[in-house]
């Protein structure tokens, strides 16, 4: 059947049978963590990554930003085009309008192959506290309280050797920072080969003000294979996103795993300004879980903060407060919601409060519980 006629177009929709054939393939793979490690994490991935980052590297701005809004002109001028050519009724005019959203339709629909070719397989590798070889027990309130209290001790005194701005709030230069992070993220890679990746320095979102809006402080891209963070949230929790989407970048999806080794990488680096950030998240997760075990023991933790730090998070309150709520930010909370759930992280967007175990597991594996 020929493609000029629109019962030739439709039938291109027949690639689309690729999407189901996917969805069967990762429910396999996620009952097979050790072979998806074997085969995918540890040798497809890296090669995939390493190729495309090579290339989207050379640009100092995020790649997957400028082909977004290249592709919306392109299909916007071809529809006007091609809807022009319709009314003046030119021959295949209506087929080609057609076939354009086809086009359109097939491309959206190769993503969600693309996406776990790419990257997303390693939603399905071998969980990091196994790669770490993390004890698994139960761990009291009072090991969560000592463990706080600890993390609350680093940040104050981290906090005294920070940058800060004219109105005395956590701040310093952010292209140095992020260099500050890659750097650390290369040296943990040397240290543990699982980890081990030639990472980029992350990107600054053009769109950082839209992100804000929906309540996101980075994103990896896996087409291109960037990480991005959000310049505009306050500079509190930035040097932290920014190990955290590269974590991604490393091939750690799951997103526990990409804030706890977004902590180890940080807690490692020389620039206490990246160190600051890592501290003063994990106490925010971990003092979150410590709250609602035990409100007397948060409350005396809270009482430790400096004056510095309650300003910081403070800071930080207001600027959440500013977004928090709208239908923006709800709807894009939902999706991400959805999309975690599907990929078998089965607390969704509560998936980002759950390094609180994993750094509970790494502290009692460095001895700190005696």
């Amino acid at each position: 059947m020929k493609r000029s006629s629109i019962p030739g177009q439709l039938l291109r929709l027949l690639h689309l049978l690729i999407i189901p054939i996917t969805y069967f393939v990762t429910k396999a793979a996620a009952k097979h963590p050790k072979t998806v490690e074997w085969i995918y994490s540890s040798k497809i991935y890296p090669v995939i990554r390493n190729v495309v980052s090579y290339v989207t590297r050379i640009v100092p701005l995020p790649v997957w930003e400028l082909l977004a809004a290249a592709l919306a002109v392109v299909f916007v001028v071809l529809f006007i085009v091609r809807l022009i050519a319709v009314f003046k009724r030119k021959e295949k005019a209506f087929v080609r309008l057609v076939s354009l959203f086809i086009s359109l339709i097939l491309f959206a629909g190769s993503l969600f192959p693309a996406f776990y070719v790419m990257w997303g397989f390693n939603m399905f590798r071998q969980p990091v506290e196994e790669k770490l070889s993390l004890p698994d027990r139960k761990y009291t309130v009072e090991e969560l309280n000592a463990l706080c209290l600890h993390l609350a001790g680093k940040a104050r005194e981290l906090r005294e050797k920070v940058t800060v701005d004219t109105s005395g709030i956590f701040a310093a230069d952010l292209d140095k920072t992020l260099a500050s992070v890659r750097d650390a993220c290369v040296s943990y890679g040397e240290k543990h080969p699982d980890f081990k990746a030639d990472c980029p320095k992350a990107n600054r979102l053009i769109s950082s003000q839209y992100f804000s809006k929906c309540g996101i402080s980075g994103i990896y891209i896996f087409l291109t294979e960037e990480p991005c963070i959000n310049d505009e949230e306050p500079f509190l929790y930035i040097p932290h996103s920014a190990a955290h989407e590269t974590a991604h970048y490393i091939g750690w999806a799951h997103e526990e795993d990409a804030n706890f080794i977004g902590f180890l990488i940080c807690i490692g680096s020389d620039d206490p300004n990246v160190q600051y950030s890592a501290y003063i998240h994990a106490l925010v997760h971990c003092g979150n879980a410590l709250s609602k075990a035990d409100k007397e023991a948060y409350r005396a933790l809270y009482s430790t903060y400096s004056e510095g730090m309650l300003a910081d998070l403070n800071d930080y309150s207001e600027y959440y407060n500013r977004y928090s709520g709208t239908k923006t930010w709800e709807r894009s909370n939902e999706i991400n919601d959805n999309y975690l759930k599907f990929n078998e992280q089965e607390k969704g967007v509560l998936s980002y409060q759950e390094d609180t175990a994993l750094i509970l597991k790494y502290y009692d594996s460095i001895g700190f519980f005696g």
